[in-house]
């Protein structure tokens, strides 16, 4: 099995009115980017290429909190199936990771939940982010998981973003490659907002004007 990421082309966008949008976010949105069934079926073959590769060795994944909660769900579902006729169970664990206000990174890392990590020592792990963008984070995370002695890693992304990363960083499985737009929702906030919403999808300006922080 040949592992492909799926790439979302620089003009690719689908009208906001042709989907159904929770009413409190009208004019907040410009534009749907990946539909929600879109989603569901990629993180499915996506845990197929992941078992192909890691195999039926001892797994436990790993959430970062709160951004990948929603593709952290649908993909430990999936991984269940994948590896029904492991010998072990998969485990799970979750961290939380702070580093964006407004539109940008604040350039501070922020981990919490680090005594859970512990518990992580000298096992197979699969980090599940939501994105990767400037590599910042999801750097962090890996160097610290190195320092606590985990014996492997993986990373699995519901986004890549096309940008320059200000860290190269693995990125060893991801579902969907996208332009540099901000986006939001299947679990990716603004200011806290929008992490309900089932789509992902590229911000308004009036969106961002009126969730943004005073």
């Amino acid at each position: 099995m040949v592992y492909t990421r799926a790439i979302i082309p620089d003009d690719f966008e689908l009208p906001v009115a042709a989907f159904d949008i929770p009413q409190c976010y009208n004019g907040d949105l410009s534009a749907v980017v990946i539909p929600e069934g879109l989603v569901k079926d990629r993180v499915r073959r996506l845990a197929k290429d992941i078992h192909a590769q890691i195999g039926d060795q001892p797994l436990a994944l790993l959430c970062v909190l709160k951004g990948s909660y929603k593709f952290f769900t649908a993909l430990v579902d999936e991984m269940t199936n994948a590896r029904s006729s492991c010998p072990e169970p998969m485990t799970v664990d979750f961290i939380r990771v702070k580093s964006y206000e407004d539109q940008s990174s604040t350039g501070q890392i922020h981990i919490m939940g680090l005594s859970n990590l512990d518990e992580l020592k000298g096992k197979n792990v699969l980090v599940v982010d939501d994105i990767s963008d400037t590599g910042r984070t999801l750097a962090k995370l890996l160097s610290t998981l190195d320092e606590i002695g985990v014996k492997q890693t993986w990373t699995a992304l519901l986004l890549s973003k096309r940008v320059k990363r200000d860290v190269d960083v693995r990125e060893d499985f991801v579902a969907f490659e996208i332009p540099d737009k901000f986006i939001v929702g299947y679990g990716l906030d603004y200011n806290q907002k929008f992490r309900d919403l089932g789509h992902i999808c590229v911000m308004s300006p009036a969106g961002i004007q009126k969730y943004k922080l005073s």
